[in-house]
């Protein structure tokens, strides 16, 4: 299917909702383990607030700048194989149009932002910060499991065995960054370890 962006470029949407996907997946994982992380090193439900929001905006532009830099250089070799191909015209139509690239960098952006919202909700409802990161390790599981349902479902490949697939990733991540904030409250927080 495909829909007009700019005046006389085609867009392609399934290429545009790669960003969304990229965005959502990368978010999601990403302010799982922050949450986790500084929620256990601190236990104090504002600074997972304040680590997850500056963490997670702050990963969402570097996202959308690496989709952006990747679609570009993957349209860079697109060109080369087809100019060494001489090919026809209607070939290039498998080309990533400007458009798509801006498109997809901008949704990768704002899918990492919106990804933000759900996890980070249990911190403003409530101060204890174990039923909190409990809360978000469920909804963040839940989405990781629907977005990866979602694109097995899209590339044609077991729906969900890619939504358990996203689920092991997501809560990995919550693992590996739960044993990091407790290693660095036990170092850091507790004063086994001395800053200048």
């Amino acid at each position: 299917m495909k829909a007009d962006l700019v005046i006389g470029e085609q867009v392609d949407i399934k290429h545009v909702s790669q960003g969304i996907a990229m965005g959502l997946m990368d978010g999601l994982i990403t302010l799982l383990g922050i949450i986790i992380g500084v929620g256990a090193a601190t236990s104090d439900s504002r600074v997972v607030i304040i680590s997850g929001l500056i963490g997670g905006i702050s990963n969402s532009f570097g996202t959308s700048i690496g989709f952006y830099t990747s679609e570009n250089a993957e349209r860079g070799q697109q060109i080369l194989f087809y100019k060494k191909r001489r090919s026809k015209r209607k070939d290039l139509e498998y080309i990533h149009s400007p458009s798509e690239i801006i498109g997809s960098t901008v949704l990768s952006f704002v899918a990492g932002v919106v990804a933000l919202v759900l996890p980070i909700i249990p911190f403003f409802l409530s101060s204890n910060v174990q039923l909190s990161m409990v809360s978000s390790l469920i909804i963040s599981v839940t989405l990781l499991f629907m977005l990866g349902y979602y694109i097995g479902r899209t590339s044609e490949t077991d729906g969900v065995r890619s939504g358990v697939k996203y689920v092991v990733l997501g809560i990995a991540s919550a693992f590996i960054a739960f044993i990091l904030g407790e290693l660095l409250k036990h170092i850091i927080m507790e004063g086994k370890f001395e800053i200048l």
